[in-house]
């Protein structure tokens, strides 16, 4: 049996976590009406996911939630049931004609929630970017280097399958049509396994919506046409899902790659269904994020533009 490594990249998180200890001496400890603005009414702050079906939103929520509850700011997280664009774009409407001062989104589509964005903006309501990067300025962004997580997940692949006595054969990418931090992923992975060279990669599925049920029946269609794959990467939480129990039904010893770290996604890694976890830190962003807002809104100094939220890297073989 193979060993189980836990990579984790601790320099950026630590240096996270550093920001917001300056950030509470500065703005907290030094002040015992930090909780109210001037007129003594209570600061609100919406976080504002794609939606509120997956458990990595409600991660996001918890973290957020924890430093309202610290800031003692109104707090509220809205979100549609499932990813809707436009429907996004109405409760960032709502959130600022029900007086939110600062919005903290995580876009479902950049381009076409800007207008939204910007007229929110001209009423001085402050951006907060969580998870994606924006298309226009924001106070700041605090998301995953994608690109760097996918080269990551790309590396892990190749480490897994030396050690598997794999040296060729080929590998499978179920991606969603429409995100661009998937395909950040998707880009770094390929290029990885470009450079490598030994293995075949097939051109990538791409999945409308993140369901893990359409997702599994794409994977299982890779697996059907492919007898030599060896690999196969889901780039969110449902396509991860979904490759993982492709992989559990098929019995075939894949190296299964998926993002993100819920329990459904850990109880398929333990199972070695999936055998690479590409683990964000979604509780970080919500954490960090509601501070940055609660600075924003009180005109002090944010930092910097981008924060990189770092992630884990988990291996199971």
């Amino acid at each position: 049996m193979g060993s189980r490594k836990i990579i984790k990249d601790m320099i950026v998180i630590v240096a996270a976590f550093l920001l917001f200890v300056l950030w509470y001496q500065r703005f907290v400890q030094g002040s015992t009406q930090m909780t109210t603005t001037q007129d003594n009414k209570m600061q609100q702050v919406y976080l504002i996911t794609t939606d509120k079906g997956y458990q990595y939103w409600g991660i996001m929520n918890q973290g957020a939630a924890d430093m309202a509850v610290l800031m003692g700011v109104s707090y509220v997280w809205d979100a549609p049931k499932q990813r809707s664009t436009e429907q996004q774009i109405e409760i960032i409407n709502n959130a600022v004609e029900q007086g939110a001062e600062a919005l903290i989104v995580a876009p479902d589509d950049p381009e076409l929630i800007s207008t939204a964005i910007e007229a929110a903006k001209a009423k001085g309501v402050k951006i907060i970017y969580v998870d994606a990067p924006p298309n226009e300025d924001a106070i700041s962004t605090l998301s995953t280097d994608n690109y760097k997580a996918g080269v990551q997940a790309g590396e892990s692949v190749l480490f897994i399958l030396q050690e598997e006595g794999k040296m060729s054969g080929s590998v499978g990418i179920i991606n969603l049509a429409s995100k661009a931090n998937t395909k950040l992923r998707e880009d770094g992975f390929r290029t990885t396994l470009e450079k490598d060279g030994r293995f075949n990669l097939l051109e990538t599925i791409y999945m409308e919506d993140d369901d893990p049920v359409k997702a599994q029946k794409a994977a299982a269609r890779l697996m059907m046409e492919h007898e030599d794959l060896v690999a196969l990467f889901g780039t969110s939480e449902g396509t991860s899902i979904g490759v993982g129990n492709a992989i559990k039904d098929s019995g075939k010893e894949i190296t299964g790659v998926g993002f993100d770290k819920t329990e459904v996604l850990m109880k398929l890694f333990r199972e070695k269904y999936l055998k690479v976890l590409i683990a964000q830190n979604p509780y970080t962003m919500g954490y960090l994020g509601m501070a940055e807002a609660i600075a924003a809104i009180k005109e002090e100094n944010t930092g910097p533009q981008y924060i990189n939220t770092g992630v884990s890297v988990l291996i199971n073989y």
